[in-house]
């Protein structure tokens, strides 16, 4: 009798799980038979399940114009016996039509059920996104040399409140106002994402409308954006939390790979949760900026995530630290966090919550209103790292001068 366990250690999604941990696993793992002729799923369908052949064979079909033909027959006896395990991650269109030749039994995972299992066992989400990232970086395209790609940078933190969307919207404004670059804002927080209402936008159209209707014309694209006034472009989170179950890993490579042909800095805001989404999102990036505050909540969280990145193979020039609030009042010293973090810090933000709490509240970006306070500095400081330009002082001041008027 064939053990789920000893089927399970054959697929390379679960490579590095021990014993217990995959008993986790089969337990959303679900028996069922299948008399012969049963269509297990057709080529074309959204992934939603993940399949291994226990008992029995089937066969793998293509269209051939009108018409479907067998390209191959599989049994389980066979070394990869099973079927669509990326379906439990990316929920990609299937590349094949799957049919019993025989009667058979097969083994289910259904995605609702592994994305559940994912969130209450990190550990296992850990061991199952490294293996994922790893497949990921392995079958990406390479990029001609003579193709010049937009800058994608990722805005992350382990923990809420520290400060990643409004960070996110003012590196997006400060690229386009100061550096007059082309920049496009992404709300990946995708159930409680509030970047357009912080903005004062009010899109028509949001990520959740263009996974709908997807598209690889830039024309087509910018109907699902909405223009800030600083110059740069939002794609809004989805108007209905349910709505965020709509997108997948595979909509987000196939947007990102379209905006970094038109935008010079594609800027994600991603919500506080390891999952695949977020590790496709930073598999891709340029770079990853990390937000922390100076307390000990934040100490401890941010240790934690660097251990991750360090597990997801990251290269550590691609991970920015930025130490928010700098400063603040009853805050550990930079000295005591870098000493904690056994890490220096990459940037810091200066306490400036006076003044960046009034902007928030009046819907503004420190770009638009008060470029001169400590938080813009170090901001700038941001965005010459990134652009690989100095902002000369003369500059800074010739900028300021038209923002306000003088």
């Amino acid at each position: 009798m064939i053990r789920i366990l000893d089927i399970l250690k054959k697929i390379a999604l679960f490579e590095g799980l021990e014993d217990s941990d995959l008993s986790k696993v089969s337990q959303v793992t679900k028996e069922r038979f299948c008399p012969k002729g049963t269509v297990l799923f057709k080529e074309g369908d959204i992934g939603d399940a993940f399949y291994l052949l226990k008992e029995g064979k089937v066969e793998v079909l293509k269209k051939d114009g009108d018409a479907e033909k067998v390209i191959k027959t599989l049994s389980h006896t066979d070394k990869d016996s099973f079927f669509g395990e990326m379906a439990l991650v990316g929920g990609a269109p299937r590349n094949a039509t799957l049919r019993t030749a025989v009667d058979s039994t097969v083994m289910v995972i259904a995605k609702g059920d592994f994305d559940m299992m994912l969130r209450l066992n990190s550990f296992i989400a850990l061991r199952i996104m490294t293996a994922l990232s790893s497949r990921f970086r392995a079958a990406a395209p390479e990029t001609p040399a003579e193709t010049k790609l937009g800058k994608l940078v990722v805005a992350f933190s382990p923990k809420s409140g520290a400060g990643k969307s409004v960070f996110a919207a003012n590196l997006a404004a400060g690229l386009a106002k100061m550096g007059q670059a082309k920049a496009l804002l992404v709300d990946l927080d995708l159930q409680f994402g509030d970047l357009a209402f912080m903005l004062d936008l009010h899109p028509k159209r949001t990520i959740a409308d263009l996974v709908e209707n997807p598209t690889d014309k830039p024309e087509v694209l910018k109907e699902y954006l909405v223009d800030h006034k600083s110059g740069f472009s939002v794609l809004a989170a989805p108007k209905k939390p349910e709505q965020s179950e709509m997108i997948n890993s595979s909509h987000l490579r196939a947007f990102v790979e379209l905006a970094r042909k038109h935008f010079d800095y594609i800027i994600l805001d991603t919500h506080s949760f390891f999952q695949d989404l977020t590790i496709n999102a930073m598999d891709m990036a340029d770079a990853i900026f990390l937000l922390m505050l100076p307390n000990m909540n934040h100490i401890k969280s941010m240790h934690q995530c660097l251990k991750v990145m360090e597990n997801l193979k990251y290269p550590p020039d691609k991970i920015k630290l930025v130490l928010n609030r700098e400063g603040a009042q009853y805050s550990r010293s930079l000295e005591e966090i870098e000493t904690a973090m056994k890490r220096k810090a990459d940037f810091t933000l200066k306490d400036s919550w006076k003044q960046i709490s009034e902007l928030i509240e009046h819907q503004k970006t420190v770009f638009e209103q008060d470029a001169s306070c400590d938080y813009a500095a170090g901001m700038v400081r941001i965005m010459e790292f990134l652009t690989g330009k100095k902002f000369a002082k003369d500059t800074k001041k010739t900028w300021l001068g038209n923002l306000f008027g003088g």
